[in-house]
């Protein structure tokens, strides 16, 4: 039964706002598909009614979830500087990224050439990865040669090249491209779900089959742990200096 004050806490809090308070939500939010990165700015509440989930339960059964049920990545980002974030961020994201596509558009290219013709979703799976991975070829250098040295200059971790100073209202409009790719690569992980069925392998599915599946969804849990340390810690820091 939820309490008085833990129901307005839970009508007033945005997905994200859940996600960052209690690291034992995630699990739960990955296993109801509940968007907590690119469109984490939603009310906890109607995002649950939107997935036709009754967000009373959802929120007990975050609350009585051990606060120690988390993967071991979940680590504490929010106490890291935007430095160490960032770092974080382009020697395990985006070289996971760079690494992890050629992999995956192999075994998709196997798996297609066998058995598209009778589980014709398979071409659905691939033409959204492939979007997704051009997408995000082309989304890493914008990060990593333009956005993320500015950040690092305003913390003062990196000597700047000119004498101009970068303010971090600056960089609003930079984040927000950023976001508006992250929601597009956000949706087409969505349609990868639904068309897998979550992954979810037929009985008759060969190993390279099977692997396709495992790497997918790897790839899946890593780039939303990406998207959320961005849109949910790196950018509002940022925003929120620029207001003060």
């Amino acid at each position: 039964m939820v309490s008085t004050e833990q129901y307005e806490q839970m009508k007033a809090a945005t997905v994200a706002e859940v996600a960052l308070s209690y690291p034992q939500a995630i699990t739960i939010f990955n296993k109801y598909n509940l968007d907590y990165c690119c469109h984490g700015s939603i009310n906890f509440t109607k995002a649950c009614r939107q997935s036709a989930l009754d967000p009373e339960l959802v929120w007990e059964e975050i609350q009585q979830a051990p606060a120690t049920q988390k993967s071991s990545n979940q680590l504490n980002f929010r106490k890291w500087t935007s430095t160490m974030l960032i770092d974080f961020i382009v020697q395990h994201h985006h070289e996971y990224i760079r690494d992890s596509i050629p992999k995956i558009r192999e075994l998709l290219d196997k798996i297609t050439s066998v058995h598209g013709d009778t589980n014709p979703e398979l071409l659905g799976v691939q033409s959204d990865f492939e979007e997704l991975a051009e997408e995000l070829l082309n989304h890493l250098p914008k990060e990593e040669e333009i956005l993320f040295p500015a950040i690092k200059r305003i913390e003062g971790t990196e000597s700047a090249v000119t004498d101009n100073v970068i303010m971090p209202s600056s960089l609003r409009v930079p984040m927000r491209i950023m976001e508006d790719e992250h929601e597009r690569a956000g949706e087409l992980i969505m349609s990868i779900r639904k068309k897998t069925d979550n992954y979810t392998v037929p009985s008759y599915g060969c190993p390279t089959y099977q692997l396709a599946y495992i790497m997918l969804q790897e790839f899946d849990n890593d780039l939303i742990q990406h998207i959320h340390i961005e849109n949910n810690i790196l950018f509002p820091r940022i925003k929120n200096e620029s207001e003060n």
